[in-house]
């Protein structure tokens, strides 16, 4: 409710402001609220750990002084990320996002291998820790601060699609097993006299360090690349199978760089007959309605489609029949047909390879060959295998 409260205000008070300037903003509230918060936290629970003698309490506080740092990489990463493309970056600075994702998670994992040693040596040396009602009321405080924390961040990364404050709220969610674990040991020890406290610290640490390898993974493979989600693919080619002038379309690529900078390239299949202008049109249409709709830069190829050429029908044909006869998913687009030398027929065309096919490239190039001569001995074939995420395409001939 908090993070809705604090978007809608924001957005009142920034009415004027582009997307780009409203999600930098509201990322920067997320770092401060989360700055003032875990300082508040750090100083409590750093105070309490001290007078008890608890291992685990300190180490628990300690995790907080990790996560405001990582609020201030939080603000830092966004600052930089909001600034405009310029000429050394023409694409913007958004990456540096998951930059700052990797030293959050990368300050989680440090402050478990520090408390990894301090909880060796508990274990080694226990010792009766001084546990009040006024420690176990502030765990639990501490515990719905930390629920809190996890709900705001989440609600307000989901609101800008941002890595780094989901990253955040995963940060916040593991803050609250590790405070649990330490309300345990604290009870523990004060009511059933069982020293586990070091044991509970260890706990803690590794489960820091775990839940930092996990999210530096999902931030290095956004700063890598990745394949696009299934709904983001089908959001555009749902827009793509609108378009009734169209033949078809196939190779679609999207590329991020960042949460709001996205690329797309897609080759489009038109009529042949269509003169250059009227094809340029309507791939412009098409690119301008990708930008309003998605915010998404789309670059489109033409493919000229023969549609009308008796031959290109029947060979067309006959390569769907060879090619479905192989299985395996299989499919086939960008179909052209050239005249060669001395009346043979230079037959183009691509295949979309699914990723778990048993054959290389090389032995279904032979193989298509080979069966389309049975009907067409003097025919040469130029084919280029794709290995893509589409997996299909969207040609009508």
């Amino acid at each position: 409710m908090f993070a809705k409260s604090v978007i809608a205000l924001y957005e009142r008070t920034h009415a004027n402001a582009d997307e780009e300037t409203k999600r930098t903003g509201l990322g920067k509230v997320a770092g401060i609220v989360g700055l003032l918060s875990n300082i508040v936290l750090f100083v409590i629970k750093l105070a309490i750990g001290l007078f008890s003698g608890s291992i685990a309490i300190m180490a628990d506080a300690f995790n907080n002084l990790s996560d405001t740092a990582g609020s201030i990489v939080t603000l830092v990463g966004f600052k930089v990320a909001g600034k405009r493309p310029d000429r050394g970056h023409p694409f913007g600075h958004e990456r540096f996002e998951y930059i700052s994702g990797v030293l959050v998670s990368m300050l989680m994992i440090f402050a478990g291998l520090d408390f990894v040693q301090s909880s060796i040596g508990k274990i080694q040396h226990p010792t009766a820790d001084r546990i009040t009602f006024v420690v176990l009321i502030t765990l639990l405080l501490s515990i719905f601060i930390k629920l809190w924390q996890n709900l705001f961040y989440r609600q307000m990364g989901d609101e800008i699609s941002s890595d780094t404050l989901k990253a955040t709220a995963m940060d916040s969610q593991t803050d609250v097993v590790a405070t649990t674990a330490v309300l345990i040991s604290a009870v523990l020890s004060q009511f059933a006299h069982i020293q586990i406290d070091g044991w509970i610290g260890l706990f803690v640490a590794l489960y820091l360090i775990y839940e930092g390898i996990q999210s530096i993974r999902g931030s290095v493979n956004q700063l890598i690349g990745i394949r696009p989600s299934d709904a983001e693919v089908q959001k555009y080619t749902d827009q793509l199978s609108k378009y009734d002038d169209i033949l078809g379309f196939h190779d679609l690529m999207i590329h991020h760089y960042g949460p709001t900078q996205i690329f797309a390239t897609v080759h489009i299949e038109l009529d042949s007959r269509w003169s250059l202008d009227q094809a340029h049109e309507e791939i412009d249409k098409i690119e301008r309605d990708f930008q309003k709709k998605f915010n998404v830069e789309l670059v489109g190829h033409i493919d000229p489609i023969d549609i009308d050429d008796r031959l290109t029908a029947e060979v067309y044909e006959r390569l769907q029949t060879i090619i479905q006869e192989m299985g395996g998913g299989l499919h086939t687009h960008d179909f052209h047909i050239e005249p060669g030398p001395h009346h043979t027929r230079i037959v183009q065309f691509d295949v979309v390879v699914p990723d778990n096919y048993p054959e290389d490239d090389k032995t279904l190039n032979l193989r298509i060959l080979a069966d389309l001569r049975r009907y067409y001995p003097n025919v040469t074939t130029e084919i280029d295998f794709d290995h893509n995420y589409l997996g299909h395409d969207h040609t009508v001939l």
